[in-house]
């Protein structure tokens, strides 16, 4: 809730105070609709302090279960509103019994009270969230939030900015001890990202560099929650730096290493070797629809052919400290160029052959976007 209201301010306690005024709203009408035709001996003057009561819990229910989470960007306000309510008419409920008050008033009132109370809100929701997407829409063009690695943080930013967005946050990956990249505020935790993407107007969710596996699924559902649009920038590959330690004795060699979530930016589960090769050999001939790579020549020197559709570029891989992440939608060739050549591979998926495609023409007719069931992906384009 802290988070809500750190960034929704104003417009959080705009909609505490709406849902106050549809609680005395919807007692007054059940009042007007109910105990004025029945002729009975309750007043409007004796549920005051029942009135009174309804409000209180209906701050602490808000506060205490957080029932205005997401609710600038939520789809619906069926399910959320009705939860807020059966709250409140629990905890009266319970309230009321162990006050031992509950004959002063009419139940019937209080039943109808809560239903109108439920309806109001539905409505009140909808018609004020679109009032402040108006109002929002004529001040502030759409903004951007990415998520990477602290290792791709500047490239995601430069692309972005390169893409001409909006960027206003940056979530990382994993935790470090920083406040702001080239200026961009690092958020720390998936309960303020959401907060952030609800209340600040985030349009759009960058991804940069990374699976898509490895984002939290608290933030996943919240997306999905609030039908948010995720979109990966365009990396296709990189080389990286592999870490590499030269002994002073040069008998003694160079080691050489890497390490997960610290220099691979996707969770490995699968890794393999190809070993001896002969010089001019060709392999490869795919592409992949899910699979991140990673790719590193611990020994020799191998061309790695890498095709977009649009245009081919070559990597040579001749020297263990220097690494190939690969994102999904290349269509790769590699080509041995020294005989015993060795070529690693750490894979972000399993092996399953319905994930490749080994036809070129099948590769260019195919939609390089990112489909998932969780989350509605598109490409960055320039």
């Amino acid at each position: 809730m802290k988070d809500d209201f750190r960034y929704g301010k104003l417009k959080y306690i705009s909609f505490i105070l709406l849902n106050m005024a549809c609680l005395i709203v919807s007692n007054y009408l059940a009042y007007k609709l109910y105990l004025e035709k029945k002729n009975v001996h309750f007043t409007l003057s004796n549920y005051k302090t029942l009135i009174l009561i309804m409000l209180l819990i209906d701050l602490l229910v808000t506060i205490g279960f957080n029932t205005l989470k997401l609710v600038l960007r939520r789809k619906s306000e069926l399910l959320p509103c009705l939860k807020h309510v059966a709250l409140c008419f629990v905890i009266l409920s319970v309230v009321l019994f162990s006050l031992r008050q509950g004959a002063l008033y009419s139940r019937a009132t209080v039943y109808l009270a809560y239903s109108i109370d439920f309806a109001l809100l539905c409505i009140s929701h909808f018609i004020w969230k679109n009032i402040l997407k108006v109002l929002r829409k004529r001040n502030k063009t759409a903004s951007a939030l990415l998520m990477t690695t602290d290792r791709f943080a500047e490239d995601g930013i430069f692309e972005l900015v390169k893409a001409r967005k909006d960027l206003k946050y940056l979530y990382l990956l994993k935790n470090i001890n920083v406040t702001s990249i080239k200026g961009i505020e690092v958020i720390k935790s998936v309960e303020e990202v959401a907060a952030i993407i609800c209340w600040e107007w985030i349009d759009i969710i960058n991804i940069y560099g990374v699976d898509q596996q490895m984002i939290p699924e608290k933030l996943i559902n919240s997306c999905k929650d609030m039908g948010l649009k995720v979109e990966f920038v365009d990396l296709n590959y990189r080389i990286i730096d592999v870490k590499t330690i030269k002994n002073e004795d040069p008998k003694y060699g160079a080691l050489s290493f890497l390490e997960g979530k610290r220099d691979v930016p996707f969770p490995i589960r699968r890794v393999y070797w190809i070993t001896e090769t002969e010089a001019n050999l060709h392999r490869g001939f795919h592409a992949h629809k899910l699979n991140c790579q990673l790719l590193f020549c611990p020994y020799g020197a191998i061309d790695i052919i890498l095709d977009d559709g649009k245009e081919k570029r070559t990597v040579r891989l001749d020297e263990p400290g220097k690494g190939l992440l690969l994102m999904p939608g290349l269509w790769r060739e590699m080509v041995w160029k020294k005989s015993g050549s060795v070529l690693c591979v750490l894979a972000s998926e399993y092996y399953d052959e319905k994930e490749y495609i080994r036809n070129y023409d099948e590769f260019i007719a195919y939609d390089r976007e990112y489909d998932t069931e969780v989350l509605e992906v598109t490409h960055i384009t320039e």
